[in-house]
Parts: C-alpha cells; sequence; structure tokens
C-alpha cells in the first residue's frame, strides 16, 4: 500500500507563492536586510528556544555568516519593514552575534501560507515539540478557518496524525507544559487522553515522571494492576556516561522522540528509536529519506 508523503516541502510552497522571482530555486533574489527592521511573527509556530544551542548558532554565525536566508514578508500593516516568516533561531542568533544585516528572500505571502511556511520548516527540522504543531494547527482551524483535511493536505501529514495533535490540547496546561518541555513522551499523553478527571490526569503526570512509568507501566495503572518497577539500569563508567548522555540527548532532540543507547564493549552497541504510531513512524522514515 503506498503510504502518503509527509510534508510537501518548502520548495512546493515557496512555488505557491505571487512572487515569480522565487518560483525557481535558481532564480531566488537575496537580500541583506537590516536586523532591526524585521519583526518576529506572533504566529510562529516555535516558541521554545534553547538558550545553549542558541549560543552556539550565534559563534558559528559570527565566525561564518548566515548561511542560509531567513523568508520575510513586508508588514502586513503597510509600515516600513518585515515581518519574519521562517528562521527566528538564525535572527535570535544574529542578534547575539551583532551582525547588522542578515541575508532575506522576500515573499508575497498571505497570513495563511506565511504560518504554513513556518509550519512545514518547522517540522522537516524536526524542532516543533507536539504541543507546538498542536496550537499550529489549531490556529490553522481557528484563525483562517480551515478544516483538518485542508490543514492535512497543506502540511503533508494524515488528517488522523492532525487530529491525534489536537487531541493532545484537551490535556490540563500543568501536563501540556510537561510535554512540551520534553518531559512527558506524546505515549504517555496520548493513554493520559483516556482520563476524564483532570486532577487524576496531573496526578498521573507526577506519578509517571517520580517513578519512570513505561507507557506500558501506565496502561497497566489504568487498568487497575500495578506498575512493575523498572529494572534498575547497568552504571557505565564515568566518561562513557557523559558521552553516551550527551549522545542520546541530541538524538531525542534531533529525532523528538525516546531514544535508548546500549554500549557493547568499547566500541560497539545498539540504539534503540521508539516511536508511539504510524504517523511517528512515518515522521522518523522521512527524517531518514527511506521511502516505503
Amino acid at each position: 500500500m503506498k503510504r502518503k508523503a509527509l510534508g510537501r516541502g518548502l520548495s512546493a510552497l515557496l512555488s505557491d507563492s505571487s512572487v515569480e522571482s522565487v518560483a525557481e530555486p535558481q532564480s531566488k533574489r537575496i537580500d541583506e536586510i537590516e536586523v532591526g527592521a524585521i519583526e518576529a511573527n506572533r504566529w510562529q509556530p516555535r516558541t521554545q528556544f534553547d538558550d545553549e544551542q542558541l549560543k552556539e548558532l550565534s559563534e558559528s554565525i559570527g565566525a561564518q555568516g548566515v548561511l542560509q536566508p531567513l523568508l520575510v514578508r513586508r508588514k502586513p500593516d503597510g509600515s516600513a519593514g518585515y515581518q519574519l516568516i521562517a528562521g527566528e533561531r538564525r535572527l535570535r542568533a544574529s542578534k547575539l552575534a551583532g551582525l547588522g544585516k542578515v541575508p532575506c528572500i522576500l515573499l508575497e505571502a498571505q497570513e495563511t501560507q506565511a504560518l504554513e511556511i513556518a509550519l512545514v520548516e518547522n517540522i522537516q527540522r524536526s524542532n516543533l515539540s507536539p504541543v507546538e504543531e498542536a496550537r499550529a494547527y489549531k490556529q490553522m482551524v481557528e484563525r483562517f478557518n480551515l478544516t483538518q483535511e485542508q490543514i492535512s493536505a497543506k502540511v503533508g501529514k494524515s488528517r488522523a496524525a492532525v487530529t491525534n495533535a489536537l487531541r493532545l490540547l484537551n490535556l490540563p496546561v500543568s501536563v501540556l507544559d510537561l510535554l512540551d518541555s520534553g518531559v512527558l513522551s506524546v505515549g504517555h499523553a496520548k493513554v493520559l487522553l483516556s482520563v476524564k478527571d483532570t486532577d487524576k490526569i496531573e496526578s498521573l503526570a507526577l506519578r509517571i515522571l517520580e517513578e519512570e512509568w513505561s507507557v506500558r507501566q501506565l496502561e497497566e495503572e489504568l487498568r487497575g494492576k500495578p506498575p512493575a518497577a523498572p529494572k534498575p539500569a547497568k552504571a557505565a563508567p564515568e566518561d562513557k556516561d557523559i558521552f553516551v548522555s550527551d549522545m542520546k540527548r541530541k538524538l531525542e532532540e534531533a529525532l523528538q522522540t525516546k531514544v535508548d543507547i546500549r554500549m557493547k564493549g568499547k566500541n560497539k552497541g545498539r540504539i534503540d528509536i521508539h516511536f508511539y504510531d504510524l504517523d511517528q513512524l512515518d515522521h522518523l522514515l522521512k527524517l531518514w529519506k527511506i521511502s516505503l
């Protein structure tokens, strides 16, 4: 069975623009625009930025410049200046690096398209948390009156994926904060959605963190079966533990899912990458450029 492609890609979105100059990659015009003339887009789906990563990016930009242009449009209210469509990390890092101007591609984009481009770029870079993605879909529903089918077509995800993402917003704010920060997994969140009592959801979320429950252990708790205690992990040598922990963190940030690294000896081991539904598997396969 042919699987639906995940994501139209920025090239497809840019070719929808009414600006002829961005229709083909080789004809895109790149202008240097004053950093102070670019305002953030309030519809930007990404809201969390890691300070340490921004610092690293600013150092790279300070040494090599901005290698990928930002996408901007003229301010929709007609005033002077520009509004950012995509590239907020690069803009923030450029300010930290003290740059006066940054390379930009100017688009004639309406608000719907601007949000769509920002959303797809962040999804393709795996930069959005599940909550940020869900809130972006909600913006598209409420502000632009798009149906879930239309959102699915625009971002290249199945309607089920869009529906499941929007359902996450039914969780209590405190639980959404845990999910948004990455300390609670999407798998746990989906199971918690089956609980109707808000106080119980919040209590279970805390127990998940305190007792380090897996998704299966949470399901057993809800079925009335006491979760089995997790097996204690073997302590790794200190130097190896630092290396493995850093690698695990970076992989989880890149893949937006849980990753386990098990070393077998000095120079070999295995990496386990978790997924909690077929949509998440589709997303991982797309990142690895594997087509089924």
